[in-house]
């Protein structure tokens, strides 16, 4: 008992610090990737990250490591690449446009031909495969770099040999140095291909790998058809199916080489289940032919036609993209057979080999073998940039997927194209890697959620145990019409383990958690939490942003001010120090659009990868003369389904002269709380109102606490704007008179105490006799502080060192019209509010939940505070919340509703450690909540306004469900939580993603429970009882 009772104390004085400060320390380190300090030794860590400090990365989906971010497979756009939800298309994570060649070689000595051979023809092939033949040869660069990885398992140990080049003569240069050495009769082959695409961050999707041994793979075991085994063919086929990599193994084995041992066939195996080439060589010659002939014409390989280990000929339409179109079909051998190879009708011999025969023709409205002497394996390709990625997956609100069904789990499947006409309609059906029928076809619809990244969408595949396990192809077709195009894409069909339980994790028992929620206690100034909120004590809210996304309107007349943006993009993401030794700590997103489309262009962590892709892209980019009715408020969205790395600052450019948006019905003016819109209106020489901007997109600025900065059609630097923009985090002052010209609008501005910088912001036509006192009295002068200024925008940058803070006075004169004043700090203070109907509650809604309410009366509802102060000294706070109604006609003409006291509440068990008593709050469009807080000498410590916007007419139909209770509190539907009830009440042992649960091994479905018939993930003929709820999560 005694120790228990001292464990408590360490508990609730630890706990006690988290509220107050916004840094603790586990055993002597910051809990890092956004990790929370639970106690003197522990981390409560985030998805996806583990360690005592959170320290070590798990990338999810074979995304490749790099620092402590991971690059994602095509679709997979995430921090861990991580199962989410809807999310729109970012084109950098989908463009395969530049893609890799990546050469794994087993270097022991006895491979000395090959690579002799590999070093004289790699040039050669690489020549040729940057030519397309359906345009007389011409060349395109599209190979983005080249990778080597070799290995070479010795009698003591294995030895790994990497490089990594985007350039060929450096590739070339590299291959002249390789050195073989002795090695073993088997080799870990499987480990290598693995761990090749594994290794290098710049590595493309659609990457071309070569791999050659002459060893059999030590690595392999008995071809299982359960994937849950993880064994390293497995594993190469899930990499192969995410990252859609053409693997092609050449294969110089010795003479009497035992083609059904596990360490050869499989080799076979792979190929047919990626859809991939094995071929076997019999000489350095014939690799050299192979490498200038063959691997050669893979300039965009799309295959529409497979077959392994046919004894029969076949027949196949393969759709070329246009007339005369070349068609390619490299026919192999069968493991082990040695038989002559069949065929093809109308075609000319490419190259022929002992065990292949490449074939072309130009016309072909079939591609017929003729019958065979033993088994043969074809795979017919042709050249095309029209390409499709297509996915399984057992839940439909999941974005993306793989190619993997599993047996028994109804199997939904998505899509989407790349690069084809618009088509009338598309459909897909299964055969067998021989080519028998496994499911009809079915038609695809667009997906009812939106702004998915695969659109499109087929009826779910239910009876999945029709499937014999093993390899199986998918057949597409998009219909013109009456004429077809096709194209074939590997899958697999996964038998399910019997596997136990998931491991339990921590919940909070069902029974517990009802006694705890239903108690009501009269509020007291220490009052205690049933439930710790451990989320909000990291709250990115709390700290300085994390993602920057640029929002570009393609107006032709703001293009000077982007060329200027462009020049100096390096200087600016380089103001927020976005990369250290270990990790990346920033992310980057730009996003375009016109009056047609908006368009997620690319989002990256790497400041040097965001920095050449938006110099590339702005020259690139379609300006328009004038929007009739822009895209805007779609951006607004998108941005928001982009911020992934919380909080979010939104830089959006947009032209005075686009005067209206086109409204969209997408909810935009549901605004998170960890996103912050900054509006750059660039002048069109005509409108004269300075603050002209459309009225939704004037309320988004004014919800997020954003800033409107009126340009120049031609700024000549913007870097020093930037600077005072992104490196500050609370707004403490935010005032604006509509008539600064008959007489000066004089106010107060609120300056903190121990703050990091302080940044005073002026807007108005023809600013003019700006004033600014210190607390004292003493002058601020304006122009030796100015760090950007136009005729109608000062940014002063002032070192509050020099002057005492707290209430200063400010007064401004312009020449036309009104102004306005806003002064922002960056501080290791934070604030964060919640609102919720029970005093003790410390999981609570992020925006006022009675705009969800139809009643006509409003039920009174507490305000949660968190305040955490950066000093190691702790000050005493007496604090007070002042809520004013803002009229959206008259935004200088904000009235005052309420003053409420602020009360503590025991920091020991609420994260939330301030409280108001019970207030009504009206239902008012605009409203600002402004805390100011003092400490026993009366000195400012803290002063913060936060807008928030309520609907009107009330809409309960943001909760999932739509229900609501009295307060606009969504109600549940079974199995879900969180502030709208869209994040899932995943079962025991499985990680909630985004909203989404993510299963262990085994079990499938919405929840990652156990019992898929019932579509809530089922182990196999393994049924439990009941579902324990985890502590709920109040994310949106």
């Amino acid at each position: 008992m005694i120790c228990l009772s001292k464990l408590n104390m360490l508990r609730y004085s630890v706990l006690f610090l988290l509220a107050a400060t916004s840094t603790i320390l586990v055993n002597g380190e910051q809990c890092q990737n956004g990790g929370t300090p639970i106690n003197a030794t522990s981390c409560q860590c985030p998805a996806f990250i583990a360690g005592a400090n959170c320290e070590t990365v798990k990338c999810q989906r074979w995304g490749i490591p790099d620092k402590n971010r991971c690059v994602c497979a095509p679709g997979w756009y995430d921090k861990y690449c991580g199962i989410r939800g809807c999310r729109p298309p970012n084109e950098g994570n989908l463009d395969n446009s530049k893609r890799s060649i990546i050469v794994v070689f087993n270097t022991k000595t006895s491979m000395a031909a090959q690579l002799a051979s590999l070093r004289a023809n790699f040039k050669t092939m690489v020549n040729s495969i940057t030519q397309n033949w359906n345009n007389n040869n011409q060349t395109e660069n599209w190979i983005a770099n080249y990778m080597f990885y070799g290995f070479v398992q010795g009698a003591q140990q294995l030895t790994i040999t990497k490089n990594f080049t985007e350039n060929l003569e450096d590739f070339l240069s590299y291959l002249s140095t390789v050195q073989l050495t002795d090695g073993s009769d088997s080799q870990p082959v499987l480990a290598a291909v693995k761990n090749s695409q594994q290794t290098f961050p710049l590595m493309k999707s659609h990457s071309i790998v070569l791999v050659f041994t002459d060893s059999p793979a030590s690595d392999a075991m008995a071809w299982s058809h359960r994937f849950e085994d993880k064994n390293l063919e497995q594993l190469c086929l899930q990499i192969s199916f995410l990252w859609r990599s053409k693997v092609t193994f050449l294969l110089s084995f010795p003479e009497k080489t035992d083609f059904t041992e596990d360490g050869v066939d499989v080799y076979r195996r792979l190929s047919m289940s990626t859809h991939g080439d094995y071929i076997i060589v019999k000489s350095a010659d014939e690799t050299s032919e192979i490498l200038r002939k063959v691997i050669s014409t893979s300039f965009f390989p799309e295959n529409v036609g497979v077959g392994f280990e046919l004894e029969v000929g076949t027949s196949i339409n393969p759709t070329p993209d246009n007339d005369g179109d070349w068609v390619f079909t490299l026919l192999t051998t069968a493991m082990g057979d040695t038989k002559d190879l069949p065929d093809i009708q109308g075609t000319i011999v490419i190259s022929q080999g002992s065990g292949y025969k490449l074939v072309a023709g130009r016309n072909m409205k079939f591609v017929t073998i003729t019958s065979a002497n033993g088994k043969y394996n074809y795979r017919t390709y042709l050249q095309s940039k029209n390409t499709l990625l297509f996915d399984y997956n057992s839940d439909m609100m999941i974005d993306v997927g793989n190619g993997i069904v599993h047996l028994g789990v109804t199997m939904h499947s998505t899509i989407r194209t790349f690069g084809f006409p618009d088509y009338l309609s598309m459909s897909y059906h299964v055969v067998q890697w021989n080519e028998k029928l496994v499911r009809e076809a079915f038609i695809a619809f667009r997906r009812p959620q939106e702004d998915c990244t695969f659109e499109w969408a087929f009826n779910p595949w239910v009876n999945t145990d029709d499937c014999p396990p093993g390899p199986i192809m998918q057949v597409h077709l998009l219909n013109y019409n009456g004429y077809y195009k096709g194209r074939v894409t590997p899958g697999y069909c996964d038998q399910i383990a019997h596997y136990s339980p998931q491991v339990q994790g921590f919940v909070i028992p069902e029974n517990q958690n009802v006694m705890v929620r239903e108690k009501t206690r009269a509020i007291t100034p220490v009052e205690s939490c049933s439930i710790n909120n451990i989320d909000v004590i990291n709250d990115p809210r709390l700290d300085s942003p994390n993602q920057f996304i640029f929002i570009l309107e393609q107006h032709i007349g703001n293009l000077k001010v982007y060329q200027t943006l462009a020049a100096e993009i390096e200087k600016i993401v380089n103001l927020v120090n976005p990369v250290t030794e270990n990790s990346y700590q920033k992310e980057f997103t730009l996003i375009v659009f016109n009056d047609v489309n908006s368009r997620v262009l690319f989002s990256s962590y790497n400041p040097n990868n965001f920095i050449k892709k938006f110099m590339e892209v702005i020259p690139q980019l379609e300006y328009s003369n004038s929007l009739q009715s822009s895209l805007g408020l779609l951006s607004i969205v998108q941005a928001q389904k982009q911020n992934i790395k919380p909080t979010s600052q939104v830089f959006y450019f947009t032209n005075q002269a686009t005067t209206t948006v086109a409204q969209i019905d997408r909810g935009w003016d549901i605004i998170d709380r960890n996103i912050e819109f900054n509006f750059f209106t660039l002048a069109d020489g005509v409108t004269t109102e300075i603050f002209s901007l459309p009225k939704p997109l004037e309320l988004v600025q004014k919800m997020s606490n954003g800033r409107i900065i009126p340009l120049s059609g031609s700024e000549n630097t913007l870097v020093n704007l930037f600077a005072d923009i992104m490196s500050t985090n609370a707004l403490t002052t935010d005032n604006e008179n509509y008539d600064c010209q008959s007489s000066p609008y004089k106010l107060d501005a609120f300056v903190e105490k121990n703050v990091d910088a302080t940044v005073f912001q002026m807007v108005g036509t023809g600013l003019k006799n700006i004033k600014i006192l210190d607390a004292d009295g003493k002058t601020v002068p304006v122009d030796a502080n100015a760090h950007f200024q136009n005729a109608n925008f000062k940014s002063l940058d002032i070192d509050i060192s020099k002057y005492t803070p707290g209430k200063w006075t400010v007064s401004i004169s312009t020449s036309r019209g009104g102004c306005q004043l806003t002064v922002r700090h960056k501080s290791r203070n934070g604030v964060v509010y919640g609102f919720t109907d029970k005093s003790d509650a410390d999981i609570v809604n992020t925006q006022i939940p009675l705009q969800r309410s139809a009643l006509p009366t409003n039920e009174p509802i507490y305000i949660p505070i968190r305040i955490i102060q950066g000093t190691q000294q702790l000050a005493k706070l007496t604090s007070n919340l002042e809520i004013q109604l803002v009229n959206r006609a008259r935004y200088d003409q904000p009235t005052s509703y309420q003053n409420t006291s602020v009360l503590q509440r025991d920091s020991a068990t609420c994260s939330f450690n301030y409280i108001t008593p019970k207030v009504t709050i009206p239902r008012n469009d605009l409203t600002t909540f402004t805390l100011t807080s003092y400490d026993d000498t009366n000195s400012l410590i803290l002063r913060r306004i936060f807008y928030y916007y309520q609907h009107s007419p009330a809409d309960p139909s943001v909760c999932h469900g739509g229900q609501v209770d009295k307060y606009g509190q969504c109600i549940c539907p079974e199995r879900y939580t969180g502030e709208y009830c869209w994040d899932r009440i995943c079962a025991s042992g499985a990680t909630l993603s985004h909203g989404i649960c993510s299963c262990s091994s085994g079990f499938y479905g919405d929840f990652s429970f156990n019992n898929s018939k019932k579509k809530i993930c089922e182990k196999r003929d393994q049924k439990r009882n009941g579902i324990q709820k985890m502590e709920n999560r109040s994310s949106v």
